[in-house]
């Protein structure tokens, strides 16, 4: 912790609240982190979120390529000298959720907090080969929720259609500074390619969406109402092509929804 400290005061700067700055100490937790990317010099790696440079350090000796998208201004000036040896690294000023991912990229990050439903959205929508990320340990039990459990929803549903994300591992309060007011954990997210896709990923979201506004209310009775309001007249037509068990909306597998939003979309006209 003394050389994050004394690193920040050298700069002449605190963790910033504002970017959720909470910088990793642990070198066991960063070698977990960066063991379960399984790196290659034939990888390009994205870090979001360097900070001091502690996992890019680590991530720039296994990995070809390592690209860091840094926010804060002083921390992009301090990374460009501590890495300007390593031609292997690229240090970008921009905002993780605005600079475009590359195709074929592996994400390695312990990146903010604040930002962590619209980064995995974003990762899991991009071509990614996969994404090993140090997040808080509570959103991470939302991401690898199964279907009827307290922690499902409709962020593990979106997860779930394009990715398969897998618990790794506890990471406790103190890997940080300054330490966060949650636990956190690893997560890796693999896409599931070849598995079956929703036709109108519009349509799927806005249903997925609509349905968990009421999540513990029975399918058939939130759908009928949610297609009475979106697609009037089309409704029953819609609803006699479906085949539903007397489930609950949080019962429903990311499958199943995929399988709901298909027959939507086969049916609307366009």
């Amino acid at each position: 912790m003394a050389s994050a400290r004394q690193e920040l005061r050298l700069l002449g700067i605190p963790p910033l609240r504002r970017f959720g700055q909470h910088f990793l100490l642990s070198e066991h937790v960063r070698d977990k982190l960066v063991h379960q990317a399984h790196l290659t010099q034939a990888d390009i790696v994205v870090e979001v979120g360097p900070g001091l440079g502690f996992l890019t350090a680590a991530l720039a000796s296994r990995a070809g390529r390592v690209i860091a998208i840094e926010r804060d201004r002083t921390l992009v000036k301090h990374l460009e000298r501590k890495f300007s040896a390593n031609n292997n690294v690229d240090i970008i000023e921009g905002d993780a959720l605005a600079t475009p991912l590359p195709a074929n990229a592996k994400i390695v990050s312990s990146p903010p907090y604040n930002i962590s439903s619209k980064l995995i959205l974003r990762i899991i929508k991009s071509d990614f080969k996969l994404a090993c990320l140090l997040l808080q340990e509570d959103f991470i039990n939302r991401l690898t929720a199964p279907s009827g459990s307290r922690d499902y929803g409709r962020l593990t549903v979106v997860v779930q259609t394009h990715a398969r994300a897998e618990y790794v591992s506890h990471v406790p309060k103190l890997a940080f500074y300054p330490p966060p007011r949650v636990d956190s954990a690893i997560v890796t997210v693999h896409p599931t390619l070849g598995i079956m896709q929703p036709k109108n990923t519009t349509i799927h979201e806005d249903l997925v969406r609509a349905l968990f506004t009421q999540r513990r209310r029975k399918v058939r009775g939130v759908l009928s109402r949610y297609l009475m309001t979106k697609y009037g007249e089309e409704k029953e037509e819609i609803l006699s092509r479906i085949d539903l068990e007397d489930k609950r909306v949080y019962e429903l597998t990311p499958i199943e929804f995929i399988r709901l939003s298909n027959v939507i979309t086969g049916s609307v006209k366009s």
